[in-house]
């Protein structure tokens, strides 16, 4: 037994970090469900990497199902949505901003069930189901809910939320015309008028959370060598936790999804490797979407950037070229002024305009000497200037003996 969970251990090391949990199914859409069922799941342990296509993970409906796609990397708190059409998934549901993935699955409308297996066919995940928890063909999706299934509360589900908000949900109440009834009815549920119908209603208890607080703080346009190493840096300086999967990074014409959540006064930092983002050497604009049009956030420099320094915003919102500090608070020379920088009135305390003089290289700042102090160049050309005199003097003595 021992030594069978050392051979787990040693060639399967991944599966503890992988906690993955199916979230919601839409098992039978209302109306036609050709390549319209979908289901969704998240990460709750660490970063992993997901491989597709034959060497890949597979979706498991009774039979073994290759995802489709380029082999990608499961963050922590990501959501996932499967889905049999991608088109068609994103015509029903166009604001979706989580990461997509295809795969030719089928679930059946009576009962089944639905897993996620690895490249070794172990099971990560798995959600069972049958049309008697509701959900079937009336528009709604099952969902997992601290652990028990059951249909939810939003007409054609809410793909990309966990867990799922709350509501307060009535059904199909039909009001009486009995006045003694009406009026035991109304005492008790405040229903406004005889003969009313209250259909399925939705009311929504949530408020949407604070997207204003993110700033882009440093990224490095110009690293050293081949420009491998450029990296964003987001910093979250509101006081709740942030989900990520909503805000895109535009870059030049580009947009660039982002993913996982950040914490009140937390860093995070996107590289070029993980969205694959090009930031210009020569002058770029970065802004932070919410979705893929209201912005949040804009940066915008132009001249060339010195290679191997990042463009920093300071604790007074002041931007300059520094030593990379990814992740971390921004480091800067007390020696270090910009005399090229300009600063434009930003836009609503949010949108903000560097511009440099692309005439010179280095344009940002210059290493400023102190008055009156002797460096170590001047020191060895005063040491040597001292031990020549020496020596002529000594030769004058020398010869007018």
């Amino acid at each position: 037994m021992l030594l069978r969970l050392f051979f787990l251990l040693l060639f399967f090391p991944f599966i503890s970090s992988a906690q993955i949990l199916i979230t919601e199914v839409m098992y039978n859409p209302e109306g036609n469900d050709k390549d319209r069922e979908w289901f969704e799941a998240i990460n709750l342990g660490n970063d992993f990497e997901v491989l597709t296509g034959r060497n890949g993970w597979r979706i498991y409906d009774g039979k073994n199902r290759l995802l489709k796609g380029e082999n990608f990397i499961w963050r922590r708190n990501e959501i996932i949505i499967f889905v049999q059409d991608k088109n068609k998934f994103l015509e029903e549901y166009s604001q979706i901003n989580c990461r997509i993935v295809e795969s030719s699955f089928t679930l059946k409308n009576k009962e089944g069930e639905i897993k996620i297996l690895d490249k070794n066919k172990n099971t990560l995940a798995e959600f069972k189901y049958s049309s008697s928890l509701g959900a079937n063909g009336n528009g709604y999706s099952l969902i997992s809910e601290s652990g028990i299934i059951k249909e939810g509360n939003f007409k054609n589900g809410k793909p990309c939320i966990y867990p799922e908000p709350l509501v307060n949900k009535q059904k199909d109440i039909q009001v009486t015309t009995s006045s003694e009834n009406f009026l035991s009815l109304k005492e008790e549920t405040s229903t406004p008028t005889i003969k009313e119908e209250i259909s399925k209603q939705e009311i929504t208890e949530i408020q949407e959370p604070d997207y204003s607080n993110l700033l882009i703080t440093e990224f490095l346009p110009n690293p050293y060598g081949k420009d491998e190493d450029e990296f964003i840096e987001i910093y979250n300086e509101g006081d709740e936790e942030l989900d990520l999967n909503k805000i895109f990074l535009k870059i030049g014409n580009k947009s660039h999804r982002l993913f996982g959540v950040i914490k009140p006064k937390e860093f995070k930092v996107f590289s070029k490797k993980e969205l694959n983002f090009n930031i210009k050497n020569k002058g770029e604009e970065i802004t932070i979407l919410l979705g893929k049009e209201k912005e949040l956030f804009s940066i915008k420099y132009t001249g060339k950037a010195p290679e191997g320094k990042s463009f920093a915003r300071d604790e007074y919102g002041k931007w300059r070229w520094t030593i990379p500090t990814p992740g971390k608070e921004n480091i800067f020379s007390e020696e270090i002024e910009e005399k090229n920088l300009t600063l434009k009135t930003p836009l609503n305390n949010q949108k903000e305009n560097l511009a440099f003089d692309e005439n010179i290289y280095n344009p940002s700042f210059q290493i400023k000497q102190p008055a009156n102090i002797f460096n170590i160049a001047d020191l060895k050309v005063i040491f040597i200037g001292f031990l020549l005199a020496l020596i002529i003097s000594g030769l004058v003595i020398f010869f007018l003996k």
